[in-house]
């Protein structure tokens, strides 16, 4: 099986300590980042395929990060280069409650430049699954050309992956797209914040009840819903199931969606002997979905071991050791 993920792939700089701004900041890690790049590494360090579909500038960031990528075992024969445009780059700041802020530098950068015209025919054979992120719905040419793919492979019966992660403060520019990739998605995954956003659900509703209305309003084959400490929900055609957590000893949760993501593909993909498909996906009872959302809970632990998700994105031997 090979899984394309198509959108961000970013130079993450996260601020080393704890800070309520950039202002405060003075110590930064570098790191590879954007949800895209995460989730394809997070697959093939779990031994699935995964293919990124993106841009990065001709500059000493874009090299940085497809050395890294090579190196990881994605396919990047359709990560494109843009002699225009520098590399996307995202300063990460955490407060002492564990809240994160984003701020993404320069504008526009070769990451939102990534153009359908520049993608061959070729970009998803060999893939089963398309997995993106409402991150890359922000603005034009990724949105139409993110949106064109995902309605692409659901139209070839490609399984179909959308994080509805929602980008603060382009709330305007991103809610139609974003509703739109909903309604295209197999398995459309929220976080809980996320879940109250598009559930449109009263306040005082349950996870449970707004979850089933996220999965009524858009009718995915499954709406999988992280709770961080708590584990994660997921509603499916067959019912809904609470997913065991996992302890770990965290450092920062920048990407801990992301290896969930990485994780419920790839426990997904086993259950269905390599052999994953939207039709396939239908035949699968509660307990496959609840195995599948707790292997995937554990890989989204170990993602929090160190202060960059994709340094300690887990291989499938360490989340074997957790669950044990």
């Amino acid at each position: 099986m090979s899984v394309a993920c198509i959108g961000e792939v970013v130079v993450d700089w996260l601020a080393a300590e704890p800070v309520e701004n950039l202002d405060e900041a003075r110590n930064f890690c570098r790191s590879l980042g954007g949800n895209a790049s995460n989730v394809a590494i997070g697959l093939c360090r779990l031994g699935t395929g995964a293919k990124l579909i993106g841009k990065v500038g001709r500059d000493l960031h874009g090299h940085y990060l497809t050395e890294i990528l090579r190196r990881e075992g994605v396919d990047i024969r359709h990560l494109l280069v843009d002699s225009l445009h520098p590399t996307a780059q995202c300063y990460v700041v955490t407060d002492a409650d564990g809240d994160h802020t984003f701020y993404n530098w320069p504008q526009p950068h070769a990451a939102d430049m990534l153009c359908l015209e520049e993608l061959s025919y070729e970009t998803l054979i060999g893939a089963e699954a398309v997995h993106a992120t409402g991150i890359s719905l922000i603005v034009d040419p990724r949105r139409s050309t993110v949106l064109r793919t995902m309605a692409t492979a659901a139209d070839n019966g490609l399984v179909v992956s959308f994080d509805a992660c929602f980008p603060s403060g382009r709330d305007a520019h991103a809610k139609r797209p974003v509703e739109e990739a909903m309604a295209m998605a197999t398995i459309v995954k929220v976080n809980k914040r996320e879940l109250i956003l598009w559930s449109g659900a009263g306040p005082d509703s349950s996870i449970e009840q707004m979850a089933e209305a996220l999965f009524a309003r858009y009718q995915p084959l499954a709406v999988a819903v992280t709770l961080g400490p708590a584990g994660s929900h997921i509603r499916t055609r067959a019912g809904a199931v609470d997913c065991r957590p996992f302890t770990v000893d965290a450092v920062n949760g920048v990407g801990a969606g992301d290896g969930f993501i990485a994780g419920l593909l790839h426990a997904l993909n086993r259950r269905l002997g390599g052999q994953i498909a939207a039709g396939a996906l239908k035949e699968l009872g509660l307990e496959d979905w609840g195995q599948a959302g707790t292997f995937a809970n554990a890989v989204g632990a170990l993602a929090t071991r160190s202060l960059s998700a994709s340094e300690s994105l887990p291989r499938a031997s360490e989340v074997s050791a957790l669950m044990r």
